[in-house]
């Protein structure tokens, strides 16, 4: 795959990975060919993932999509990709005032040689609820956040639920049947894209995330997939050590309703 193949795929996967969230807690998510967009009013957050405005008529394709989006809240993160379109979407956005900023990372991976990695706790993936809310309790314990914030992902994954026909697998590493780090795999767009890797504080540094990491890899490619890849604000230097690559830095407008939108 070609590095915008892989961004398109990844992006692709980014956009499944939101739909599990569609419905919980008054959360919307909207996907056809041409846009995309999830406003949640809170976690996992407001943002428009794909834009493919009409030729001839952008400005107005603009204003209706920041139309309905202001219609459910007061503002969103716009996400802008290699394949939106027209080319000079970035240009007409700056011109109406939205301010930028360059967000995470896009790492990429083949699965054809994997490291070695003998791993230090016992990985498994969940298959039931009780592994849902063990993986639920320390993904909230390693993002430093509650249960209670960490609930429209329980959620979300409990109705996507288990089995051969869920393409959102969650993964847990446990030493001594405490639950010590926690991800997610996601199997969509024709990549394995990995979210939400965390270890609880007290157990960081010795290699439990890296451990999980590669058995998400490992089980990737047992799947069929050539390809692994994920988004990182922070931890780009942990992923280039398992063989990552940066392939993309996001390339963010925000919009909030009430700011002027034109020039």
């Amino acid at each position: 795959m070609t590095n915008l193949e892989l961004i398109e795929a990844l992006r692709q996967n980014y956009i499944a990975y939101f739909q599990l969230f569609h419905g919980q807690h008054g959360i919307c998510v909207h996907v056809d060919q041409d846009i995309a967009w999830i406003v949640a009013n809170g976690p996992p957050g407001n943002h428009i993932l794909r834009a493919t405005l009409p030729a001839g008529r952008v400005d107005e394709g603009i204003d209706e999509l920041l139309g309905t989006i202001g219609r459910r809240t007061g503002g969103i993160r716009w996400l802008l990709f290699p394949a939106d379109r027209p080319l000079d979407l970035r240009d007409r956005l700056r011109r109406r005032g939205l301010s930028t900023g360059s967000g995470d990372h896009w790492m990429f991976r083949p699965l054809d040689r994997l490291p070695t990695q003998l791993s230090p706790c016992c990985i498994s993936p969940v298959k039931d609820l009780v592994g849902l809310r063990a993986w639920w309790k320390a993904s909230a314990l390693g993002f430093g956040t509650t249960q209670r914030a960490a609930q429209p992902w329980y959620d979300a994954y409990r109705r996507h639920s288990f089995g051969r026909n869920a393409y959102a697998i969650n993964f847990v590493g446990q030493v001594d049947q405490m639950t010590v780090t926690s991800a997610t795999l996601v199997l969509a767009g024709g990549i394995a894209g990995i979210y939400d890797v965390s270890t609880l504080p007290a157990f960081r540094g010795r290699g439990y995330g890296k451990a999980l990491t590669c058995q998400l890899l490992k089980y990737a490619r047992e799947k069929g997939f050539s390809h692994a890849g994920l988004q990182t604000a922070d931890a780009v230097q942990f992923y280039q050590g398992l063989g990552f690559e940066t392939g993309y830095q996001e390339e963010e407008f925000f919009w909030a309703a009430g700011e002027p939108d034109e020039e």
